[in-house]
């Protein structure tokens, strides 16, 4: 590792923290400004939910890419930061980015608490990441693709920042193929969270990767069962539809709306969701994607 990178990364963060604020607030794009209203708002209720405190499935995600004790890491969009505070296990210095300030008070203050010494949280944006080019070893991003209207934009700055041998992860809940099917999806989403944009597909994740010119090294697909008690059995990120209504803080009028969505989707699965109801408990299921990701023709660069 370049010991250059790690002090060029450590001198950004030492610069004035109101300074730096001030000029990315100019910089962001009403989008953009509405996700920081909406999780400054949420912020506390959103860093409880169960995927947001599922410390079992960010080791996992640490895992499946080759960070080690040189590693630069950066995690993208890093809520409450437990993916970040779970790659500085694993790397030389895990740094998590957000445009949201509540939430990345409480991954400092969590960190501090845990004893973590090689974490920093840094304010920023996902479409202006505010490091230079070839920075990172691994670059990630978790559960925030559905909420960037540019993701273009997004995976070019997050390709950017990686070096030439570097990964790229990206896990997030994965849109329907079927366009009609999709958009009940999303409108169903964006009655919980405003923020929401669209879930992408797989198709249209791969389409961004070719654009990007990033290849797939591994990938998986799955199933969020939203139910508590396969929660509490397996450690998987699991609701009930009224658990899951806790992070977006909807009105008791967009809940009642949502709860009438999903149960005209139980007999007609118009969302796609595989919506049902047990014993008086309606619960659903997203399908989910993780990508790991490398430069194309990353061998040129030997």
């Amino acid at each position: 590792m370049n010991s250059g990178t790690l002090a060029a990364i450590n001198a950004f963060l030492a610069n004035p923290i109101d300074q730096h604020r001030k000029k990315i607030m100019k910089s962001l794009d009403s989008h953009t400004k509405n996700i920081q209203k909406q999780f400054n708002r949420q912020a506390n209720q959103y860093a409880q939910t169960k995927q947001a405190k599922d410390v079992q499935a960010m080791a996992g995600l640490v895992r499946l890419t080759k960070t080690d004790r040189n590693s630069l890491t950066l995690d993208v969009a890093c809520g409450p930061g437990r993916l970040t505070m779970a790659f500085a296990g694993h790397a030389k210095q895990a740094t998590g980015l957000d445009v949201t300030e509540n939430l990345l008070d409480i991954g400092r203050t969590e960190a501090q608490k845990l004893g973590i010494d090689n974490i920093q949280f840094t304010y920023g944006s996902a479409l202006d990441i505010p490091f230079e080019n070839e920075t990172f070893d691994t670059v990630s991003c978790r559960a925030a693709f559905h909420h960037f209207s540019e993701p273009e934009q997004v995976l070019q700055e997050m390709a950017r920042v990686l070096k030439p041998r570097g990964e790229i992860l990206i896990a997030d809940i994965l849109g329907n193929e079927d366009t009609a099917t999709a958009t009940h999806h999303d409108a169903l989403e964006q009655l919980c969270d405003p923020t929401h944009v669209r879930c992408i597909s797989k198709t249209y994740f791969h389409r961004l990767f070719n654009a990007t010119g990033l290849e797939i090294k591994s990938s998986r697909l799955g199933t969020m069962d939203y139910e508590v008690e396969q929660w509490r059995r397996l450690g998987t990120m699991d609701y009930e539809v009224e658990q899951w209504l806790i992070h977006g803080g909807p009105s008791e009028a967009q809940k009642e709306k949502i709860r009438s969505t999903f149960r005209q989707s139980i007999a007609t699965n118009q969302t796609g969701l595989n919506a049902r109801e047990e014993k008086g408990i309606i619960k659903f299921s997203h399908q989910t994607a993780l990508f790991v990701l490398g430069h194309r023709n990353e061998n040129e660069n030997d």
